[in-house]
Protein backbone atom coordinates (compact mmCIF):
# COMPACT_ATOMS: atom_id res chain seq x y z
CA UNK A 1 0.00 0.00 0.00
CA UNK A 2 1.13 3.83 -0.84
CA UNK A 3 2.18 6.20 1.70
CA UNK A 4 -1.00 8.17 0.44
CA UNK A 5 -3.66 5.40 0.86
CA UNK A 6 -2.00 3.91 4.63
CA UNK A 7 -3.02 8.70 5.64
CA UNK A 8 -6.36 8.50 3.94
CA UNK A 9 -6.99 4.89 5.58
CA UNK A 10 -5.83 6.49 9.18
CA UNK A 11 -8.15 9.31 8.97
CA UNK A 12 -11.25 7.34 7.72
CA UNK A 13 -10.44 5.13 10.78
CA UNK A 14 -9.88 8.03 13.45
CA UNK A 15 -13.01 9.68 11.85
CA UNK A 16 -15.03 6.40 12.34
CA UNK A 17 -13.85 6.14 15.57
CA UNK A 18 -14.45 9.63 16.57
CA UNK A 19 -18.32 9.00 15.46
CA UNK A 20 -18.50 5.49 17.18
CA UNK A 21 -17.74 7.08 20.60
CA UNK A 22 -20.49 10.04 19.93
CA UNK A 23 -17.88 12.49 20.02
CA UNK A 24 -18.93 13.83 16.52
CA UNK A 25 -22.20 14.10 15.60
CA UNK A 26 -23.98 12.63 12.07
CA UNK A 27 -23.74 16.24 10.29
CA UNK A 28 -19.35 16.69 11.09
CA UNK A 29 -19.33 12.89 10.33
CA UNK A 30 -20.46 13.14 6.58
CA UNK A 31 -19.19 16.57 6.37
CA UNK A 32 -15.83 15.33 7.17
CA UNK A 33 -16.19 12.33 4.70
CA UNK A 34 -16.50 15.28 2.45
CA UNK A 35 -13.70 16.90 3.39
CA UNK A 36 -11.47 13.46 2.92
CA UNK A 37 -12.59 13.21 -0.72
CA UNK A 38 -15.54 10.17 -0.39
CA UNK A 39 -18.45 12.10 -2.02
CA UNK A 40 -20.81 10.17 -3.62
CA UNK A 41 -24.35 9.22 -1.89
CA UNK A 42 -23.58 5.54 -2.07
CA UNK A 43 -20.02 5.66 -0.82
CA UNK A 44 -20.90 8.13 2.20
CA UNK A 45 -23.69 5.66 2.91
CA UNK A 46 -21.75 2.71 3.15
CA UNK A 47 -19.38 4.65 5.32
CA UNK A 48 -22.02 5.69 7.53
CA UNK A 49 -23.44 2.08 8.16
CA UNK A 50 -20.70 0.62 9.19
CA UNK A 51 -19.68 3.74 11.76
CA UNK A 52 -23.52 3.43 13.05
CA UNK A 53 -22.74 0.13 13.64
CA UNK A 54 -19.51 0.73 15.42
CA UNK A 55 -21.41 3.37 17.59
CA UNK A 56 -24.05 1.06 18.59
CA UNK A 57 -21.31 -1.32 19.72
CA UNK A 58 -20.00 1.37 21.84
CA UNK A 59 -23.05 2.94 23.30
CA UNK A 60 -23.72 -1.52 24.27
CA UNK A 61 -20.40 -1.75 25.45
CA UNK A 62 -20.76 1.41 27.49
CA UNK A 63 -24.43 0.28 28.66
CA UNK A 64 -23.25 -2.61 30.33
CA UNK A 65 -19.78 -1.35 32.10
CA UNK A 66 -21.93 1.04 33.42
CA UNK A 67 -24.21 -1.59 35.17
CA UNK A 68 -21.25 -3.74 35.99
CA UNK A 69 -20.10 -0.66 38.40
CA UNK A 70 -23.83 -0.01 39.66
Amino acid sequence: MGKAKDVFLDKLEALQTEYAECKIDTEQFEKSLKELGITSEEEILFEKLDAEEARYNFKMDSAKLKNFYK
